[in-house]
């Protein structure tokens, strides 16, 4: 697994906080997306809230996967997803997520 990073940033008398990421579906940054999303980060939990899809399905397994893995780099413990028809189905995801944290742990 990738090393963690970090969500907090102290620069000066400042800390920087990620508490959204938009996420682009795209071969190289610059060029046209496939799909937009965006992911809330909330203490130990993200929210997949929404996104969109250019001529694409959906989120596919492998979509997922990257989203989790994602998550795992942050330290979340769970990915929530919002009610959109093109996301899977949140239990599979909370199982699927809930598994990968017990192999870390």
């Amino acid at each position: 697994m990738t090393e963690a990073i970090s969500r907090c940033v102290r620069m000066d008398d400042w800390i920087f906080e990620i508490k959204l990421v938009r996420a682009l579906k795209v071969d190289s940054y610059g060029q046209p997306y496939r799909a937009i999303a965006q992911l809330n980060v909330n203490g130990d939990f993200a929210f997949l809230d929404g996104s969109l899809h250019a001529g694409e399905e959906g989120f596919s397994a492998q979509d997922i996967a990257t989203f989790q893995q994602f998550c795992q780099m942050l330290e979340v413990k769970e990915l929530r997803l919002g009610a959109e028809p093109q996301l899977p189905n949140q239990q599979e995801v909370v199982e699927k997520i809930g598994k990968a944290a017990r192999k870390i742990a």
